[in-house]
């Protein structure tokens, strides 16, 4: 052998240090690889963002400082140790050992910086590089390798180079763990060994074929023939390290080993061969976690630590590198052959309970996603221009026959100043903001109807390009009649949302439903951000005095927002044009239920299934209350405050923003643990004190405190009430219980505003709070005597 090779041993790596900012930069990178974390980048970015860094490090970092000792982590310490060590029992002048880390130092770019200053004529010309993951998986190996073409990219000259993906088989993982293993048990005497490999999402060896279990398992197999200290009927296999809800590999090691101790056995030894230094997983997961589980069950655990630097490791690790090196032949000598005994493909009696998504399905939702926002967006745009939108058109278009007829009506029935009183311009702005969501609950059931007997494609294209149309009517609206008619087309074209739910639908099935209805909803949280925030931001644009003489042509200085609304829209047209294809074939057409009906007194029909009434009639009373806080509060807020269109924007930006992260942060976690009846009423009360403190408020700390609150206790109530509705309804009735649900709340989106407008402009900016603080308390109660769910 005369070419010089490095040996790249390539470990995932530790936090910096155990401060919460350094146990965020960490998780921030090693959760942002698709890789890792392999569903939509995009959604993902969303939910790592907003509901998982502002959380997560605090508790890792507790975690972390458990395994911290003054001065770095067993994994960092471990393997530079192994690779020093390693490096000497080679003994060669022509392999080279250098530890590698993906998220720690040094990294790739460490390392080829190294090499690109040594002499050409000397340095190695081919290297190995070495994922110290026994077992391949995506996620660990295959990273490994993308980080390395990333870096590569980045190089002018690139050194031959090939990868050992996997020594699960090798004479040298598989004999030293066997020793390290018996060693263990010939000193101490256990009931059972579990042996406990890292998890990953079944998924993603059911559906993406990661050969992952495969190797787990023959491992598993190959160290069971060569454990002689006990019965092998008393060897395990399972799986730790769950993240997320999705359904992982199991079984799950901590469940697993907790009902062996039920069932008789009190001590218990656990060992990972996914890891072969210590590090979080095996000290402190296994160590100390699972142990205290065990312990609280009536047993005693040992974890048998990982092979680390064992020197019989390394000399027997070195062979097999060494042989690497010689060539291929060399290297099969050093592995175990496996026979068709000691191999799986899948796991057996393990199926996914929620499928994935087809691609032809993840296609058609992100359309619909898209959809959806943009509804919400047109929905919401508006919520902060209200005030300022009622003054200008008072001001430019006094003798409109609607405008007058509206506030004509209003002087009638009062006398408290007619138009030019700041309650009067609420009230219009109430039934404004009303007739948006009148619309969309009338035409809902319509659209959906038509899309069962003509297909969804063509009446999502004609509401959308409705829906465009809308603003552009808007854009030009200088007279009150042109926004009246822009806001009539807006809300029939905005019930489309009945079609693209059918869409979900259409292209998914029972068992995951709830996966494609998750973007449904984070479509409505995004919009209601987002739609506010454009209209906030957008009013400051004036068009009018951009283009001089626009005027002439209706354009006003609320156009702006229109114009980009429109833009979308226009993009959203070309986009289901070009790529949304029809879910529902001829064949299926006029053949489904329709359970909405736009007769509201139909809804109002009791169903025969114990705690749905309940929860539906108190989310609808709720709502009312809380969509009649939406549409006064930014008049309230220009009233006391005298905030601008923006400020108004930054308001539903901050509510927007608590709503997604306690419903990321909080209620995806513990919803199931705490109990969706107990969290709906924690919720609802929360609700109260924010009512309040807006009522009250002179300052703007007082009217954040409101906010808080209220967002808070809307984010835990809101998705609380929907589980208990599914919860306590047959699973055949699914779809019309959640219809009728959904259909209570565009009612009550209708009614609160009316009201709480009409309480303003009767009695002042207070009463619509204080008196629906009070008004709470019935949904409160009405939560409160919801039975248990089986």
């Amino acid at each position: 052998m005369n070419q010089k090779v490095k040996i790249v041993l390539v470990q995932l790596g530790s936090p910096k240090s155990t401060n919460v900012s350094d146990v965020r930069s960490y998780l921030k990178e090693f959760l942002g690889d698709p890789r890792v974390v392999d569903i939509n980048p995009t959604l993902w970015k969303i939910i790592l963002n907003l509901f998982i860094l502002p959380f997560r490090p605090y508790k890792s970092a507790k975690l972390y400082s458990r395994i911290w000792d003054g001065s770095g982590f067993p994994l960092i310490k471990i393997t530079n140790d192994f690779t020093e060590k390693l490096s000497s029992s080679i003994g060669s002048n022509n392999i080279e050992v250098e530890s590698c880390f993906l998220l720690s130092e040094p990294k790739y770019k460490d390392i080829w910086n190294k090499w690109e200053k040594e002499d050409p004529n000397t340095r190695a010309s081919k290297w190995i590089i070495v994922p110290m993951f026994p077992q391949y998986a995506e996620a660990t190996t295959a990273s490994v390798m993308d980080m390395f073409f990333f870096e590569a990219q980045k190089r002018v000259v690139i050194p031959t180079f090939e990868f050992l993906t996997n020594f699960h088989t090798s004479k040298a993982f598989i004999n030293s763990s066997a020793k390290i293993v018996n060693d263990f048990l010939g000193e101490n005497q256990v009931d059972d060994l579990v042996i406990s490999f890292h998890g990953i999402p079944l998924r993603r060896v059911l559906s993406k074929n990661d050969p992952y279990f495969k190797h787990c398992y023959e491992t598993f197999e190959l160290l069971k023939e060569r454990i002689n200290k006990i019965d092998t009927q008393k060897i395990h296999l399972t799986f730790q390290s769950r993240f997320g809800s999705e359904q992982w590999l199991g079984p799950y090691t901590d469940e697993y080993s907790v009902n062996l101790v039920e069932n008789g056995s009190k001590k218990i030894a656990v060992y990972c061969p996914s890891f072969v230094a210590d590090c979080l997983e095996t000290v402190d997961e296994i160590g100390t976690e699972l142990g205290e589980e065990i312990h609280e069950a009536g047993g005693k655990s040992y974890a048998i630590e990982c092979l680390n630097s064992k020197d019989y490791w390394i000399e027997s690790f070195g062979q097999l590198i060494k042989a690497k090196v010689e060539g291929q032949d060399q290297f099969e000598n050093q592995l175990i052959k496996v026979n068709k005994e000691q191999t799986r493909e899948i796991p057996v009696g393990q199926e996914l309970k929620s499928p994935p998504l087809s691609a032809e399905a993840k296609s058609s939702i992100k359309i619909i996603f898209l959809t959806l926002f943009l509804d919400l967006v047109g929905f919401s745009i508006i919520f902060p221009l209200f005030p300022a939108l009622a003054k200008h058109y008072l001001l430019v278009d006094a003798e409109n026959f609607f405008l007058k007829a509206i506030f004509g009506s209003i002087e009638t029935l009062t006398s408290v100043g007619g138009a030019g009183n700041f309650s009067s311009i609420v009230l219009f702005g109430g039934a404004l903001g009303a007739l948006y969501s009148l619309l969309q609950f009338i035409a809902a059931p319509i659209w959906g109807s038509i899309s069962d007997r003509i297909g969804r494609r063509p009446v999502l294209i004609i509401s959308v390009l409705g829906l465009a149309f809308s603003y552009l009517l808007w854009i030009f609206s200088g007279s009150f009649t042109l926004l009246i008619l822009a806001r009539f087309v807006g809300g029939i074209m905005g019930g489309n949302i009945s079609t693209a739910t059918a869409v979900v639908a259409d292209v998914t099935q029972k068992e995951n439903r709830a996966k494609g209805m998750a973007f449904v909803g984070i479509a409505f949280a995004l919009g209601f951000i987002i739609g506010p925030a454009m209209g906030g931001i957008l009013s400051m644009v004036d068009l009018t005095k951009i283009f001089p003489g626009s005027e002439s042509f209706g354009v006003n200085p609320f156009s702006a927002p229109a114009l980009l609304a429109f833009i979308l829209s226009i993009f959203n047209v070309y986009y289901l044009i070009k790529k949304f294809k029809e879910t529902l074939p001829p064949e299926k057409r006029g053949h489904s239920e329709n359970d909405r009906s736009a007769n509201p007194i139909k809804i109002f029909k009791p169903l025969p299934y114990a705690g749905v009434n309940l929860t539906n009639f108190g989310h609808f009373l709720f709502l009312m209350a809380f969509s009649g806080m939406e549409f006064t509060l930014t008049f309230l807020a220009v009233e006391r405050l005298s905030f601008s269109s923006m400020d108004n924007a930054y308001m539903f930006i901050f509510i927007g923003f608590i709503i997604a992260m306690v419903q990321g942060g909080v209620v995806r976690r513990k919803a199931s643990e705490i109990g969706e009846k107990k969290l709906a009423i924690i919720g609802l009360c929360t609700i109260i004190p924010g009512l309040l403190l807006i009522g009250i408020a002179k300052s703007i700390l007082l009217l954040y405190g409101g906010l808080f609150f209220l967002a808070v206790g809307s984010s835990l109530a809101i998705p609380c009430l929907t589980s208990l509705v599914s919860l306590y309804t047959p699973p055949e009735y699914q779809g019309k219980s959640i219809g009728i649900f959904r259909s209570l709340g565009a009612l009550a989106r209708v009614i609160g505003p009316i009201f709480a407008s009409i309480i303003y402009w009767q009695m002042g900016s207070s009463y619509p709070y204080m008196i629906g603080s009070v008004f709470m308390l019935i949904p409160i109660l009405m939560t409160a005597k919801l039975p248990k769910h089986s």
